[in-house]
């Protein structure tokens, strides 16, 4: 396999990345990554809001996401709810409190996103996206 393309899949190039560009948001609001993406998700998939189901559809440890959501909830950026019918998952909501955070996460985003696919045409980044798809689903095999 080509260097460059391992290093791609290990990834470690890509957090340093990541942590440049939201260093901000790490520091204002003494943050990791992991809270980062596991706040991020939950705003981005609302019908997706329990511990579980980050760790199934994001691929994180589940220690990860314990000790993130536990911090996000110590913070008030989260909120546990039981709702009735079924008291055995505890639901994640995102409060108001955390709204300032991901909007300055999705400001850094998109300026990570121009960033990384400048000077990309959208044919390639499409067939980039059909590429990754494949990959992930041959690792899943």
């Amino acid at each position: 396999m080509d260097d460059k393309v391992e290093l791609l899949l290990i990834g470690q190039q890509y957090k340093k990345f990541q942590e440049a560009y939201f260093n901000e948001v790490i520091e204002k609001y003494t943050l990791n990554l992991a809270d980062i993406r596991v706040l991020l998700f939950l705003h981005e998939h609302e019908s997706f809001d329990t511990a579980k189901d980050i760790v199934e559809r994001h691929y994180f440890a589940k220690s990860y996401v314990s000790k993130s959501v536990d911090k996000l909830i110590e913070k008030g950026f989260l909120e546990r709810r039981n709702f009735k019918g079924d008291r055995r998952y505890i639901h994640l909501l995102v409060t108001e409190e955390a709204f300032p955070v991901i909007e300055l996460v999705q400001q850094q985003k998109q300026k990570m996103s121009e960033r990384l696919f400048e000077g990309i045409s959208p044919e390639y980044l499409l067939i980039l996206r059909e590429i990754a798809e494949k990959i992930f689903n041959n690792i899943l095999l």
